[in-house]
């Protein structure tokens, strides 16, 4: 069992290598003045909040601007916690590891810390007994409220010694408990990638690329949004590709259908793509065939990762807002009779250069 609290998370402004060889605390202003924002521009964006008006275009630059300076945002307060301050219980399959797996914990970490609460948390690696104890042993040390989350969103049951807690989950539901649940709305999220798309004068040739397994909940609803968006606006998915969601098997995949004459028979003008991974392997199948994105070829994507800024060109794609799915469970747990539902945060489309105006 991993355990980290609040202080594990960082407790400075942040610290980057500023100049060769020297060690300087970056602040917000640093992070600000190189995006050339307002402290409140840049504040709001690294938030996560979405009460103020701010382009797509500046979010981008804060976001560049703060990981170009390894900037790390304080979650914990400057007046130090209490000794024996109340604890939250964050228990999960495989969170100690990946970008979109810390930011839900920094989610925690931050929403805990703005009421008095110091996370402890367990990663289960999808044991279930190692679930159980880790469960068991946060109870030992006098942890009743719990959020239970998953990388992967599933319908998922509960184990059974978490029923009885105070308990929020996410990115699962247990059909079985009636606790409340934050998931991603994959389902409106699929509706604005393929708007985005028709918005931009593709009215032939798009394409969803990536298979939707029967447990695959997220993808199941993706691909409801798509076929949805598209026929709102009088259109439909010319074909999919039921590949994985890898770069090589998706590259795989379409040099297949490039070589067997796809290009001349069906004239794709846009890819959707299941997530990043599976939209670089589309980058990668168009170039080996000689055709360019955007210009031949546009495409758009779910997750919004790094890969996506790292791309050329940078990947139009969905973000899943894993810092507020962990701020808004632990709001919620720590919410007087908060109403046992499924919640459904947005996933906002973050805009670059991978899709063409035709």
């Amino acid at each position: 069992m991993h355990v980290l609290t609040n202080h594990a998370i960082g407790s400075e402004d942040g610290q980057a290598d500023m100049t060769p060889g020297k060690r300087t605390r970056v602040t917000l202003r640093d992070v600000a003045e190189w995006a050339g924002v307002s402290t409140t521009t840049a504040s709001f964006v690294l938030s996560g909040r979405r009460d103020m008006r701010i382009s797509a275009e500046t979010e981008e630059r804060v976001f560049q601007a703060a990981r170009t300076l390894d900037y790390r945002r304080r979650l914990v307060p400057r007046t130090p916690l209490p000794p024996g301050a109340p604890a939250i219980g964050v228990i999960s399959d495989v969170v100690a590891g990946g970008h979109f797996a810390g930011e839900m914990l920094r989610g925690c970490v931050a929403a805990a810390a703005d009421h008095g609460h110091v996370v402890l948390m367990a990663d289960s690696e999808d044991m279930d007994a190692l679930e159980s104890s880790a469960v068991r042993a946060l109870l030992g040390q006098g942890v009743h409220k719990f959020v239970y989350a998953t990388m992967a969103t599933v319908v998922h049951t509960v184990p059974q010694v978490l029923r009885g807690q105070r308990l929020v989950t996410v990115n699962n539901v247990d059909p079985t408990l009636g606790v409340p649940a934050i998931i991603p709305d994959d389902t409106r999220a699929g509706e604005d990638a393929a708007r985005a798309l028709a918005e931009a004068g593709h009215t032939t040739g798009i394409w969803l690329v990536g298979q939707v397994l029967p447990r695959a909940v997220a993808a199941g609803r993706r691909l409801t949004g798509v076929k949805a968006g598209l026929r709102a606006a009088g259109l439909r998915l010319a074909g999919h590709v039921r590949c994985g969601w890898w770069p090589d098997e998706t590259r795989r995949a379409l040099s297949g259908l490039f070589s067997a004459g796809w290009w001349e028979r069906d004239r794709p003008t846009a890819v959707i793509a299941m997530n990043d991974r599976a939209a670089m392997g589309v980058y990668q199948a168009a170039a080996e065939a000689g055709h360019h994105v955007p210009g031949d070829l546009s495409v758009i994507s779910f997750d919004n990762s790094d890969l996506a800024r790292w791309l050329h060109p940078a990947l139009s794609s969905m973000d899943l807002p894993y810092f507020d799915l962990g701020r808004r469970a632990v709001e919620l747990l720590l919410t007087e009779r908060a109403e046992p539902r499924v919640h459904k945060l947005p996933m906002e489309l973050r805009a670059r250069a991978s899709v063409a105006h035709r």
